[in-house]
């Protein structure tokens, strides 16, 4: 990370906590850093599509991978809290389901 976008990083956090938003701010820096967080092979079967009040929803490819990251999220959790701010999230849910659809699409399907 270059030491501009350290500061812009810094600037936002400020500004996001002063908005009273900051625990907002981390979730969704879990959201958008999931692949970072979980590695390729989990990645490849889960995208975090939204944080909201410390729950993390994670979409699944199917109900066999839900069923394995069901078996791990303890370990995934721990991953998430090791990070800056990631006490945020004090809740995963796993949905199955297409990891490729937008929220809207899945409420829309619901």
């Amino acid at each position: 990370m270059s030491q501009n976008s350290e500061k812009l990083g810094n600037i936002l956090e400020t500004v996001m906590s002063q908005l009273g938003q900051r625990r907002n701010y981390h979730g969704w820096q879990i959201v958008k850093n999931w692949p970072a967080i979980v590695g390729g092979e989990i990645a490849a079967v889960s995208r975090a599509r939204r944080y909201a009040e410390g729950i993390l929803t994670v979409n699944v490819a199917s109900d066999a991978w839900r069923q394995e990251l069901e078996m791990q999220l303890e370990h995934i959790l721990g991953k998430i809290r090791s990070r800056p701010g990631g006490k945020a999230v004090r809740k995963i849910v796993l949905k199955a389901g297409s990891i490729m659809e937008t929220e809207d699409e899945q409420y829309h399907r619901e």
